[in-house]
């Protein structure tokens, strides 16, 4: 951890739902990346980022207009700051 930096669960709970909204291809309905907890899934359900279909080793998920319009201006975002 860095000094000065105090411990935000909050922003561990957005990196991971942000990592599951870029993993996303496009907005049809996919499998969740490996790993990916019911947990984050249902948060960022609720944030209106995503929908979740099926069960268990079923269960997949697509971006919402609302999620898909929040990635790409996540990526013009992460792309401006590499020039």
């Amino acid at each position: 951890m860095q000094p000065g930096c105090m411990h935000q669960p909050w922003r561990n709970k957005i990196i991971k739902i942000m990592v599951l909204l870029h993993s996303a291809d496009g907005m049809a309905w996919q499998s969740p990346p490996k790993g990916t907890s019911l947990k984050t899934l249902s948060e960022a359900e609720e944030q209106g980022f995503i929908l979740i279909r099926g069960e268990f080793q079923k269960r997949q998920f697509r971006l919402t207009e609302l999620g898909s319009d929040y990635v790409e201006r996540d990526k013009r975002r992460l792309e401006a700051r590499r020039l």
